[in-house]
């Protein structure tokens, strides 16, 4: 399954490579004219939607669990280095 996906992805970046070059003749934008997506901004919009970001996930819940990952992670260590300091002192 893995290898299809890859076989897919590299057939669709060499699909993309191989598209005609187009024109380098500047032209003004009408009225229907919508910007191009540019590659990193198509990569931030899928990483966006895998994380959850269309389905409600904010800032404020990202922070908060951020917060409270590093202050467990940070009371660990300080249980740890009470720990050690209290063996090498007695």
């Amino acid at each position: 399954m893995r290898k299809q996906v890859a076989y897919d992805v590299h057939d669709a970046i060499d699909a993309v490579q191989q598209a005609p070059p187009k024109s380098d003749a500047a032209r003004l934008a009408g009225v229907s004219a919508r910007p191009l997506d540019s590659p990193a901004r198509q990569l931030q919009r899928d990483v966006a939607a895998a994380f959850g970001a269309r389905r409600g996930w904010s800032v404020r819940r990202t922070v908060v669990l951020g917060a409270a990952y590093h202050g467990v992670i940070l009371s660990a260590l300080i249980m740890a280095a009470c720990e050690t300091f209290g063996h090498v002192a007695s």
